[in-house]
């Protein structure tokens, strides 16, 4: 049923996350209602409900960036030391799931805006 997996929870397998805090290989992110519920190495879930798993190992996920402005400004920072904006690039359970998946090869793999992934029709597995 599509309009259950649109809504399903999302699961990322064996990523590298790259942010403010660092990068941490072999992660799993889980994301529920839009927002991260958890990460870390291995998740183990267990739930009857459908859920999108996509088994990445190797991909890079990173935040992404948050603009209100046309896609095609252009925004210059001379520094985001201690701004409220740098705060908001680490990747932590609570915070809403707006990421950029990079294959191996550095391309851009797929887009997700508050949990569910641009362009693509979602799948699920129970």
């Amino acid at each position: 049923n599509t309009a259950v997996c649109a809504d399903a929870p999302l699961l990322l397998q064996d990523v590298t996350i790259v942010d403010a805090s660092g990068s941490w290989d072999h992660q799993d992110i889980f994301i529920e209602q839009g927002r991260i519920s958890a990460i870390g190495e291995g998740l183990m879930l267990e739930t009857a409900m459908p859920v999108t798993t996509l088994h990445r190992p190797g991909s890079i996920v990173r935040p992404r960036p948050q603009s209100t402005a046309p896609s095609a400004a252009i925004f210059i920072r001379t520094s985001t030391a201690g701004s409220a904006s740098a705060r908001r690039t680490i990747l932590m359970p609570g915070v809403a799931a707006d990421l950029l998946v990079y294959s191996t090869g550095d391309a851009l793999e797929l887009e997700i805006s508050e949990g569910r992934i641009l362009g693509t029709p979602q799948t699920c597995q129970g």
